[in-house]
Protein backbone atom coordinates (compact mmCIF):
# COMPACT_ATOMS: atom_id res chain seq x y z
CA UNK A 1 0.00 0.00 0.00
CA UNK A 2 1.16 3.68 -0.99
CA UNK A 3 2.09 5.36 1.64
CA UNK A 4 1.29 9.34 1.19
CA UNK A 5 0.81 12.70 3.44
CA UNK A 6 -1.99 14.89 2.56
CA UNK A 7 -1.57 18.21 4.48
CA UNK A 8 -4.85 19.85 6.23
CA UNK A 9 -5.08 22.58 3.72
CA UNK A 10 -4.80 19.60 0.38
CA UNK A 11 -7.50 18.30 1.94
CA UNK A 12 -9.63 21.24 2.60
CA UNK A 13 -9.00 21.99 -0.99
CA UNK A 14 -9.63 18.79 -2.71
CA UNK A 15 -12.72 18.11 -0.58
CA UNK A 16 -14.17 21.80 -2.35
CA UNK A 17 -12.34 20.40 -5.67
CA UNK A 18 -14.30 16.93 -5.84
CA UNK A 19 -17.97 18.00 -4.52
CA UNK A 20 -19.20 17.98 -8.19
CA UNK A 21 -17.94 14.75 -8.79
CA UNK A 22 -19.63 11.29 -9.27
CA UNK A 23 -18.77 9.41 -6.03
CA UNK A 24 -16.67 6.63 -7.57
CA UNK A 25 -14.40 9.32 -8.84
CA UNK A 26 -10.84 10.02 -6.89
CA UNK A 27 -7.55 12.24 -6.49
CA UNK A 28 -5.11 10.40 -9.19
CA UNK A 29 -1.86 11.04 -8.17
CA UNK A 30 0.60 10.58 -10.47
CA UNK A 31 4.29 10.85 -11.48
CA UNK A 32 6.87 10.97 -14.73
CA UNK A 33 10.46 11.15 -14.12
CA UNK A 34 12.08 14.11 -15.54
CA UNK A 35 14.34 12.94 -17.62
CA UNK A 36 16.56 15.69 -18.65
CA UNK A 37 19.14 13.63 -19.88
CA UNK A 38 19.69 13.18 -23.87
CA UNK A 39 19.43 9.45 -23.72
CA UNK A 40 16.16 8.74 -22.10
CA UNK A 41 17.35 8.40 -18.59
CA UNK A 42 19.22 10.62 -16.79
CA UNK A 43 18.93 12.32 -12.81
CA UNK A 44 16.08 15.19 -13.82
CA UNK A 45 13.96 15.27 -11.26
CA UNK A 46 10.15 13.38 -11.14
CA UNK A 47 7.52 15.90 -12.42
CA UNK A 48 4.16 15.26 -10.05
CA UNK A 49 0.40 15.74 -11.29
CA UNK A 50 -3.09 15.16 -10.25
CA UNK A 51 -5.98 14.74 -11.76
CA UNK A 52 -10.20 13.36 -11.28
CA UNK A 53 -9.95 10.25 -12.43
CA UNK A 54 -11.47 6.45 -11.47
CA UNK A 55 -9.62 3.47 -10.43
CA UNK A 56 -8.64 0.87 -12.88
CA UNK A 57 -8.36 -2.52 -11.84
CA UNK A 58 -3.94 -2.71 -10.84
CA UNK A 59 -4.18 0.70 -9.30
CA UNK A 60 -3.48 1.62 -5.41
CA UNK A 61 -6.31 2.96 -3.81
CA UNK A 62 -5.95 5.15 -0.27
CA UNK A 63 -8.53 6.37 1.15
CA UNK A 64 -8.16 9.97 2.97
CA UNK A 65 -10.86 12.41 4.82
CA UNK A 66 -13.77 11.26 2.25
CA UNK A 67 -12.36 11.14 -0.79
CA UNK A 68 -9.83 8.05 -2.40
CA UNK A 69 -6.14 9.12 -3.69
CA UNK A 70 -5.40 7.09 -6.75
CA UNK A 71 -2.11 5.77 -7.66
CA UNK A 72 -0.67 3.55 -10.89
CA UNK A 73 1.69 0.92 -10.96
CA UNK A 74 4.32 3.27 -12.49
CA UNK A 75 3.74 5.90 -10.38
CA UNK A 76 3.65 4.31 -6.93
CA UNK A 77 7.79 3.93 -6.99
CA UNK A 78 8.06 7.60 -7.32
CA UNK A 79 4.49 8.52 -4.99
CA UNK A 80 5.59 6.37 -2.25
CA UNK A 81 6.36 8.79 0.89
CA UNK A 82 5.10 11.56 -0.76
CA UNK A 83 3.35 14.62 0.68
CA UNK A 84 0.49 16.71 -0.63
CA UNK A 85 -0.12 20.19 0.16
CA UNK A 86 -1.98 23.04 -1.16
CA UNK A 87 0.22 26.44 -0.74
CA UNK A 88 -0.83 30.11 -1.45
CA UNK A 89 1.79 32.81 -1.41
CA UNK A 90 3.43 35.62 -3.35
CA UNK A 91 5.72 33.02 -5.46
CA UNK A 92 3.31 29.99 -5.83
CA UNK A 93 -0.42 29.27 -5.51
CA UNK A 94 -1.96 25.76 -5.82
CA UNK A 95 -1.55 22.17 -5.17
CA UNK A 96 2.39 21.68 -4.34
CA UNK A 97 3.30 17.40 -4.58
CA UNK A 98 7.09 16.49 -2.97
CA UNK A 99 8.84 13.49 -2.10
CA UNK A 100 11.78 13.53 0.27
CA UNK A 101 12.42 9.82 0.29
CA UNK A 102 13.56 10.39 -3.71
CA UNK A 103 17.56 11.45 -4.33
CA UNK A 104 18.10 15.20 -5.62
CA UNK A 105 18.20 15.11 -9.69
CA UNK A 106 22.13 14.87 -10.35
CA UNK A 107 23.99 17.66 -12.17
CA UNK A 108 23.73 16.51 -15.50
CA UNK A 109 19.99 15.80 -15.14
CA UNK A 110 18.98 19.06 -13.88
CA UNK A 111 21.25 20.85 -16.67
CA UNK A 112 20.22 18.46 -19.88
CA UNK A 113 23.43 16.64 -20.08
CA UNK A 114 23.48 12.92 -20.44
CA UNK A 115 24.44 10.16 -17.27
CA UNK A 116 25.44 7.87 -19.74
CA UNK A 117 28.16 9.91 -20.66
CA UNK A 118 29.07 12.23 -18.14
CA UNK A 119 28.65 15.23 -20.64
CA UNK A 120 26.54 18.29 -19.38
CA UNK A 121 26.40 21.90 -20.72
CA UNK A 122 29.12 22.86 -17.77
CA UNK A 123 31.67 21.36 -20.14
CA UNK A 124 30.96 21.43 -23.40
CA UNK A 125 27.35 20.80 -24.23
CA UNK A 126 25.55 17.55 -25.71
CA UNK A 127 26.34 14.18 -24.79
CA UNK A 128 28.15 11.89 -27.84
CA UNK A 129 25.74 8.85 -27.51
CA UNK A 130 24.13 10.05 -30.40
CA UNK A 131 20.58 10.72 -29.00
Amino acid sequence: MVHVEVRPAAVTQVQTLIRGQKPEVGVRVYAQPGGGGCCGGGGGAVQFGMAFAKPRADDEVVKVDGFSIIVDPGSSKFVEGAIIDYVENLNESGFKITNPTLPEPDEAGMVGGCTSCGSNSANGGGCGCGH
